[in-house]
Parts: C-alpha cells; sequence; structure tokens
C-alpha cells in the first residue's frame, strides 16, 4: 500500500515536473522565435533606414552641389553686369562727355546692344531685385536715344539725366551684389531701385482713364529727372503707399492689353514685389 502511494506520488511529482519542463521549453521556444522576427525586423528596418539616410545624403548632396554651382553662376554674371555696366558708362563719357556741356549725346548703341545681350544670356539666374536693378539701366539707357518721327530728323533727348540716373543705380547695384554674397543684410538698395522704377514707371505712361500721369503727390514733371533722381525717390519714399497703390492700378489695367503692354506689366510686378516685400519688414 505504501509502495502504491508512492509511487503515486513519484508519478504526480514527475508529471508535474515534465509538464513544467514542457511549458518552459515551450516558453522559451515562444521567446527565441519572437526574438528572432524581432531582430529580423530590426535588422530590415535598419537596412532600410540606412538606405534612406544615404538616399537623402545623396540628395542632399546633389542639392548643395546645384545650389554652389547656381551661386557660383550667379555671383560671376552679378560681376561682369557691373564690369559690363561700368564699360558702358566709361564709353559713354569718352565718345559724349564735355566739361562745359556735360552729356552731349547718346550712349555708344554697341556698346548698349552688348550690355543687353549680356543681360539677356545670365538673366535666368537673377532674382526679382537684381532683374529690376538692372532692367532700370538699360531702361535710362535706352531714354539718351534720339527719338525718331518718321523721315525728319530725329529729335536728340537730353542725355545728362538719364546718365544721373545711371549713376544713382550703380552702387546701389553693387550693393545688391553684396547682400547677395552675404557682405550685407539691409534690403535698401533694392528698396530704393523699386522707388525710382516705380514712380518712373507711373510718370512715363500715358493712361487718362485711370489719371496717369498722376496728379498730386507722385507727379513728377518731366518723367523722374524734373526734380533729380535723388528727389524722386525721396517724393516715392514719402508716399509708398500711394505709390503701391497706383502700381496695382497701373499693372490691372496695362495687362488688359495684352502682350503690347506686357513688358510694362513686368516691370510693375517686380516694383510691386519689392516695395511691399520692404514695407512689411524695416529696412535699415
Amino acid at each position: 500500500m505504501l509502495n502504491l502511494i508512492l509511487g503515486t506520488i513519484s508519478g504526480g511529482l514527475s508529471g508535474a515536473l515534465l509538464v513544467w519542463l514542457l511549458r518552459n521549453w515551450i516558453s522559451e521556444r515562444l521567446q527565441q522565435s519572437i526574438r528572432h522576427e524581432y531582430a529580423q525586423k530590426l535588422e530590415t528596418h535598419k537596412s532600410e533606414l540606412n538606405t534612406r539616410i544615404q538616399d537623402l545624403a545623396h540628395h542632399n548632396q546633389l542639392q548643395q552641389l546645384r545650389t554652389s554651382l547656381f551661386f557660383d553662376h550667379q555671383r560671376d554674371a552679378f560681376a561682369l553686369m557691373l564690369e559690363g555696366i561700368e564699360q558702358v558708362n566709361q564709353q559713354w563719357v569718352a565718345a559724349e562727355y564735355q566739361d562745359w556741356e556735360g552729356m552731349g549725346g547718346p550712349v555708344p548703341r554697341k556698346a548698349y546692344e552688348s550690355l543687353q545681350a549680356l543681360f539677356t544670356k545670365h538673366q535666368l539666374f537673377f532674382d526679382t531685385a537684381c532683374v529690376a536693378g538692372i532692367d532700370l539701366i538699360l531702361r535710362f539707357y535706352a531714354e539718351s536715344f534720339p527719338i525718331y518721327h518718321g523721315p525728319e530728323e530725329p529729335h536728340a533727348r537730353d542725355a545728362d539725366r538719364p546718365y544721373e540716373a545711371v549713376r544713382f543705380l550703380q552702387p546701389r547695384l553693387a550693393e545688391l551684389f553684396q547682400s547677395r554674397i552675404g557682405v550685407l543684410t539691409s534690403r535698401r538698395a533694392e528698396f530704393e531701385i523699386a522707388l525710382l522704377g516705380g514712380i518712373w514707371l507711373i510718370n512715363n505712361h500715358h493712361f487718362t482713364d485711370i489719371d496717369l500721369p498722376p496728379k498730386g503727390e507722385l507727379r513728377i514733371v518731366d518723367g523722374c529727372f524734373g526734380p533729380g533722381v535723388a528727389n524722386a525717390v525721396l517724393i516715392a519714399e514719402q508716399n509708398v503707399g500711394m505709390l503701391i497703390a497706383k502700381l496695382k492700378e497701373f499693372n490691372v489695367h496695362v495687362r488688359k492689353d495684352g502682350y503690347f503692354f506686357h513688358e510694362a506689366a513686368e516691370r510693375a510686378a517686380r516694383y510691386l514685389e519689392i516695395l511691399e516685400s520692404c514695407r512689411s519688414a524695416p529696412v535699415n
């Protein structure tokens, strides 16, 4: 009887031990399986993450290279334009300037056309303010050319005033160049370029239905040249809100007439972009 009891107890203990061992074995196998599965997923995730990091690094390198190449081209193109403007001015002075008369004739046409071609070649690399400034200089050069009315003799124009405007713009273009390469942070140069361009634009177009040339504070006798270029800029700054409103009105009006006034509309849009941006942030 005792042997039977002992055998039963021994069998029960062995069964319980077997169950415990089996349960631990299954648990360990499950844990190993889970660890293996997670390890595989982790390796896959690491591999995918490394691939993404490598792709991002490669993309970033390409972007940096493109930015560097673009910046280098922009810097070189801007330097070429500044040099070209100075060369045109030197040729103009050499050909037309007289101490007792001032600037006696228009800018040399070949020099002007070469500068215009250079601008056309590199214009893609310039931002709005740079385009506005260089385009304005070219426009003032063109203001020195005589006016032709049919077969009659061309009507000569005063070349001193366009020359004054170009000389006003030159140092501001240089400041723009310095700001683009990180030497300056002030936006004063582009603000004054847009002020001059805007007040010149509305005073040199005749649209009676929108009261152009303007009357009152924005009216500049003889284009921008009557009071002197610097004073015209001062008048524009003192009435910048009115100038912006008038440029918007002008822009809407000329776009109704299609391609014929396309360039005027583009100029108005550039000046507006600069003026509104400069008004929303301090201009040193």
